[in-house]
């Protein structure tokens, strides 16, 4: 009997998640943890694509609510809240899972979410990055509110670290469909009932470029999900090396 496990569903449709998932050295356990999945079943929950989406739905649901405690200026609760990482580490884990496990709809507003904390600390490549997650898999007439939010938000991203005259074209494109300049800013954004739904953005002028003034691409995204598992797993292997030593 092969030891090798079975294949994933949808893994031939994503090579990301095909890899990951077939990597013995992927953090079952980490990744179980901050989806509420227990330790005894991590194995099984996240090989079977249903019972991983549902467990991503959940601690998506749970990372949100305890974000907006956190932006409303309440003490969040939660497993999640009580995460070192939380809020961006565990957003940016979370949309990691979904996009591995493919849960498209939950990415536009936690994406959102943590493109905004890099905005606001400084980080403007990973910030661009976040934004092109959300506006990839934002579904017009179900995601209007938080694409158009990112799209102002990367005005204010290539006003500061990209092309002002890219900035000033998107700041028009926002204008003409009657968005607010300044829509990010929303913890929960909505639109005017005036606004137009979601076109579909193309980024104008590229989002910005890295310090190395290669561009950022989407490919660039999947790349930091990689590398985000590779410090997933040697966090875990610095826990349990930790743990022999007691």
């Amino acid at each position: 009997m092969s030891d090798t496990p079975p294949p994933v569903s949808g893994t031939a449709l994503d090579p990301v998640r095909a890899g990951a998932l077939l990597r013995p050295e992927f953090p079952v356990a980490r990744v179980a943890r901050r989806l509420g999945i227990a330790p005894a079943d991590a194995e099984l929950a996240l090989r079977d694509p249903e019972r991983a989406r549902e467990a991503i739905g959940r601690a998506a649901a749970a990372y949100l609510e305890a974000d907006d405690a956190r932006r409303a200026g309440r003490v969040p609760t939660g497993p999640l809240a009580l995460d070192p990482d939380f809020p961006t580490g565990v957003g940016m884990a979370l949309i990691g899972a979904a996009v591995l496990w493919e849960v498209g709809s939950l990415i536009p507003r936690m994406a959102l979410r943590v493109a905004k904390d890099h905005y606001e600390s400084g980080d403007d490549e990973l910030a661009a990055s976040c934004i092109a997650l959300a506006q990839e898999h934002a579904e017009p007439g179900a995601d209007d509110a938080s694409a158009w939010a990112a799209q102002s938000l990367l005005v204010a991203v290539l006003q500061r670290s990209g092309d002002p005259a890219a900035a000033d074209e998107i700041a028009r494109d926002l204008v003409a469909h009657d968005v607010p300049l300044e829509l990010w800013r929303d913890d929960d954004p909505s639109l005017p009932d005036d606004s137009l739904a979601w076109h579909g953005g193309a980024f104008v002028g590229g989002i910005p470029p890295r310090r190395d003034e290669r561009s950022l691409s989407y490919e660039d995204v999947h790349d930091y999900l990689g590398t985000m598992l590779a410090q997933m797993r040697r966090e875990q292997e610095a826990e349990e090396d930790a743990g022999h030593g007691r």
